[in-house]
């Protein structure tokens, strides 16, 4: 387990650092957060405003171990009330991964293409040679599959589209390209493939479907700069794709997955009162947004005057709260001084 600790010095400058890397003995929740306390006290660090963690089951214990001990010492800013944040990469991941398995047949024939081209260097150097045939570099590639990163199907899916082309010839002029898809793969099952036109065009499709996932995971892993104040914009801009997806005709298919996805989403993200409200605060920090654009944005999203009103009131509550309290810590400390 690597524990990161974000923070910012006396000249507001963000910084990060890796402040222990140890091997968990054990996934109980409350060994995890012992762990963690272990780590804190080690290296002085008295007071903790947030902690951000995966969805899983061990880390809620965890958090509320911490919750516990630290506030019972003191060492909590707000009384641990915003210390608990949700890692927003995790929950896209989750929104998307298992949902792929709708699309499993077309992605299966591109990936067992790919799988084919790699799986020697002769192999790859011929697909090479068609590449140049089509007007490509002679250092073509297609990166691979990894099963359990979503965003690793979506990189191979986006490149392997590119040569969509070199794909579709291999398959009319290279009889070793063709005879591996009349053979059974290791578990002795028929191997899918070659990638069809259907194939080719469902996978363009979910690319296009997917790019906003990928830039929203790309811009929210960003360590060198703040991304609090994105994640409600991810948030909204993910719902209104799920959204507008759900309700196409045009592909089935793709129209059944955004509804896999809707409901997961909702799991995660669809109350925002059980949310860290930092989540919308940080975007009210940003000059661009304010409050006023918070109560557009509620309102788009099916909102009603009323619900608009209590959400961004309370949310304007806790900013002033937040205030209050630096605002008391920062005249402590001049005082000090």
């Amino acid at each position: 387990m690597a524990v990161t600790a974000h923070f910012l010095d006396s000249d507001w400058k963000l910084h990060k650092r890796i402040i222990n890397f140890t091997k968990i003995t054990s996934h109980y929740g409350e060994e995890i957060g012992k762990m963690v306390e272990v780590c804190l006290r080690d290296w002085g660090i008295e007071k903790v405003f947030s902690i951000v963690v995966d969805n899983a089951s061990s880390n809620d214990t965890a958090i509320d171990y911490l919750k516990r001990r630290m506030k019972s010492e003191n060492l909590l800013l707000f009384e641990g009330k915003y210390l608990h944040l949700r890692c927003a990469c995790y929950i896209i991941n989750l929104i998307v991964k298992d949902d792929l398995k709708e699309l499993n047949v077309s992605i299966k024939a591109i990936k067992n293409a790919v799988v084919f081209i790699h799986s020697s260097p002769s192999r790859l150097n011929k697909f090479r040679e068609f590449a140049i045939l089509a007007k490509f570099s002679n250092t073509s590639t297609v990166s691979m599959d990894v099963k359990t990163r979503w965003n690793a199907t979506y990189k191979m899916l986006e490149v392997a589209l590119k040569y969509r082309r070199v794909f579709k010839r291999m398959t009319e002029e290279w009889l070793p390209f063709m005879n591996y898809f009349h053979q059974k793969d290791d578990k002795g099952k028929e191997r899918i493939g070659p990638p069809k036109a259907n194939d080719w065009e469902m996978a363009k499709a979910f690319v296009h479907f997917l790019k906003k996932f990928y830039d929203a995971t790309l811009e929210l892993s960003a360590s060198k700069s703040p991304t609090s104040q994105l994640i409600y914009h991810s948030m909204v801009a993910l719902q209104v794709e799920i959204d507008r997806k759900r309700h196409d005709d045009s592909n089935p298919i793709l129209k059944e997955v955004a509804c896999a996805m809707k409901l997961k989403f909702d799991k995660y993200w669809g109350n925002w009162n059980n949310m860290n409200p930092l989540i919308f605060i940080g975007n009210i920090l940003d000059p661009r947004n304010k409050l006023q654009m918070m109560k557009v944005t509620v309102k788009k999203l099916g909102g009603t005057p009323t619900s608009v009103k209590e959400f961004v009131d309370s949310i304007k509550q806790s900013l002033v709260t937040l205030w209050t309290e630096y605002k008391g810590i920062n005249d402590i400390l001049n005082a000090e001084s």
